[in-house]
C-alpha cells in the first residue's frame, strides 16, 4: 500500500540536510519557508546593516549634522572600513534568511562565511585604529603588515574546514566566538582607557549596549538549544529569533561605538542621537 500525500512530509525546498534544525518546527506557518520566524528575523540583520550604510551615504540637505559627520568621517579614513562591516552585516542577514527558510547546508555556509568574515573587519578595524608610528617597535610594525594575512587566513581556513566537515557545527561556534572574545576584550580595555563615567562618554554607552545585547542574544541562544519543546521554550515566542535581532543590534551598536573612538581620538566632540530607540553616533 502506497502512503497518501497527507502523510508524506512536503519539503518545497526539498530534505533539510543542515546538521543543525532549530527550535521553530519545519513549515509549520507557511509551506513555502521551513522556519518563517528565524526567516523574517534574518532581514532585521540585513535592515541593521543597511541602516549603518544609510547614516553613512545619506548626504541630505535637510539634515545638516548628519552631512557633516559624514565629511568628517571620509577625512579620517575609516569611511572604507565601516562600508565593509556594514555591507557584510547586511549579507549575514540574507545568508541567514536563505539558511533558515531551506535549512539547506549550501545555504548555511552563505549564512556562516559572512558571519566569520563581518567578525574578522571588526577585530581588524579594532587592531588598526593607530596609525603606524616610526616610534613604533618592528615586531609591531611586522605585525600590522601581517595583519590582513593572518585574518585572511584564519577565514580561509575556517570556511574551508566547515565546508569539508559538515556535521561538526560547534567549529564554526567556537571559531566565531573566539573573534567575538578578542573583539570584545580589545574594545574594553580600551574604553576602560577613557577618563571619563559611562554616564559620560558615548564609546562606553555604546560598548554597554553592544555587550548587553550580544549577552542576552547569546543567553536566548543557549536556552533555546537546551529547553527547546516542540516548537518553543516560552510558548509563543521564538528564542532564536531574538538572537537574530540582537546580534543584529550589537554588530551595529559596536560599529559605531568604532566610529565614535576614531572621532574622539582625533579630538571631535559626539553626541548620541536615537531614532526610534536605536542610537547613533554623531559629530556635534
Amino acid at each position: 500500500m502506497t502512503e497518501t500525500n497527507a502523510q508524506v512530509p512536503m519539503y518545497y525546498w526539498g530534505i533539510p540536510d543542515s546538521p543543525l534544525n532549530w527550535c521553530e518546527l519545519d513549515y509549520k506557518v507557511s509551506p513555502f519557508i521551513c522556519e518563517f520566524y528565524n526567516t523574517i528575523s534574518s532581514f532585521v540583520l540585513s535592515m541593521f546593516g543597511v541602516y549603518g550604510l544609510y547614516l553613512l551615504f545619506n548626504s541630505s540637505f535637510t539634515d545638516k549634522s548628519l552631512s557633516h559627520h559624514i565629511k568628517i568621517v571620509s577625512q579620517l579614513g575609516i569611511r572604507a572600513k565601516v562600508t565593509l562591516s556594514y555591507l557584510s552585516l547586511a549579507i549575514i542577514g540574507i545568508g541567514s534568511a536563505f539558511y533558515h527558510a531551506t535549512l539547506l547546508y549550501k545555504y548555511q555556509l552563505f549564512d556562516e562565511f559572512p558571519m566569520i568574515i563581518t567578525i574578522s573587519l571588526f577585530v581588524y578595524c579594532k587592531l588598526t585604529l593607530d596609525q603606524v608610528q616610526d616610534t613604533d617597535s618592528s615586531q609591531y610594525k611586522i605585525f600590522r603588515k601581517i595583519l590582513p594575512y593572518l585574518l585572511t587566513g584564519y577565514v580561509v581556513t575556517v570556511a574551508a574546514i566547515i565546508t569539508v566537515i559538515r556535521d561538526i557545527p560547534t567549529i564554526l561556534q567556537a571559531s566565531f566566538g573566539f573573534l567575538v572574545l578578542v573583539c570584545v576584550t580589545l574594545s574594553s580595555q580600551y574604553a576602560r582607557s577613557i577618563k571619563m563615567d559611562l554616564r559620560n562618554s558615548n564609546p562606553k554607552k555604546l560598548l554597554a549596549y553592544c555587550v548587553g545585547s550580544m549577552l542576552v542574544a547569546y543567553l536566548c541562544w543557549l536556552v533555546e538549544r537546551k529547553l527547546c519543546s516542540d516548537g518553543y521554550v516560552i510558548p509563543g515566542v521564538q528564542l532564536h529569533a531574538i538572537w537574530h535581532v540582537l546580534t543584529g543590534a550589537a554588530a551595529y551598536l559596536w560599529v559605531q561605538y568604532y566610529i565614535c573612538i576614531n572621532l574622539e581620538k582625533h579630538n571631535y566632540k559626539t553626541k548620541l542621537i536615537y531614532s526610534m530607540g536605536i542610537p547613533s553616533i554623531r559629530v556635534q
